[in-house]
């Protein structure tokens, strides 16, 4: 694995002291999943009749509400951390956060902002439901790159993390044979995200049903994969048995579910009128 894509070495700088200053590759590979994100939902948007500029600014102002919405939770499941170490909020900057988290502020800030400007919303959903899959799947080869949401041990279809860099920045254990839980979300992912995209070609109505299978996918299956994680950072609850993310993940499923039974009555309820 390479966490580090370049390394300019070691400086010393004012107010920080001696500083090593790299590219990380999990960095570079969050940033280009999104903007290719971002840009596939753009292409798709625009055959919804929406100014351009308000498309733009709903993608960008959503983006940026994931982002700092996945750091924010992570501080908060790890409280008592930086609470007692509040220096340590600035290598939270290097970390993605909680997923899960990003993906709920981000969508809250899409919803407020079409509803604001009176745009479709369920439509626009739909047609982000794919690119985020899409990102999630780049975004987790970033994760394998750098070591971090490593697997429990294993023995067969394992993967060996021996970079020291790698344990240092996630902790991840070296020289033991893990579950590749990156590259099992990764697939995981890339599934979805075509499952989404033919789901949207087909126009699968009534509007938002794409979006809410998204919810009810993701959130199904990353419950699955959580019982082969080995790290704890998102918290865990039950004596180890529940963690963080699963408890997301059933709230993410049965909110699906009920906007799906939601959505198909009131076709019905229109079609039958």
């Amino acid at each position: 694995m390479h966490p580090i894509l370049i390394d300019f070495g070691s400086f010393d700088l004012p107010l920080f002291g001696r500083t090593h200053l790299f590219l990380p590759t999990y960095g570079v590979l969050f940033a280009g999943g999104a903007l290719l994100a971002w840009w596939w939902f753009l292409r798709r948007a625009r055959s919804l009749n929406v100014p351009e500029d308000r498309l733009f600014n709903l993608g960008f102002y959503s983006l940026l509400a994931g982002i700092l919405g996945a750091k924010l939770t992570l501080i908060l499941v790890e409280w008592r951390y930086y609470f007692a170490k509040p220096i340590e909020i600035l290598s939270s900057l290097r970390s993605a956060g909680v997923l899960m988290g990003g993906v709920l502020c981000g969508s809250l800030v899409f919803a407020y902002y079409a509803r604001k400007h009176d745009l479709p919303l369920f439509r626009l959903a739909d047609a982000a439901a794919a690119p985020l899959a899409l990102a999630q799947a780049i975004g987790r080869f970033g994760c394998f790159c750098a070591g971090c949401c490593y697997g429990v041990p294993c023995e067969r279809f394992s993967v060996t993390f021996t970079d020291p860099v790698a344990a240092a920045q996630t902790g991840v254990p070296l020289n033991v044979p893990l579950v590749p839980t990156q590259l099992v979300q990764l697939g995981n992912d890339l599934l979805l995200s075509g499952i989404l995209a033919w789901m949207w070609r087909r126009q699968v109505r009534p509007a938002g049903s794409t979006f809410w299978w998204y919810v009810l996918l993701y959130s199904a299956t990353r419950a699955v994969i959580e019982t082969w994680r080995g790290d704890a950072v998102r918290g865990t609850y039950f004596g180890g048995a529940v963690s963080t993310s699963q408890i997301l993940s059933a709230c993410g499923v049965a909110f699906a579910v009920a906007m799906l039974i939601r959505g198909r009555a009131r076709r019905d309820a229109a079609e039958a009128a």
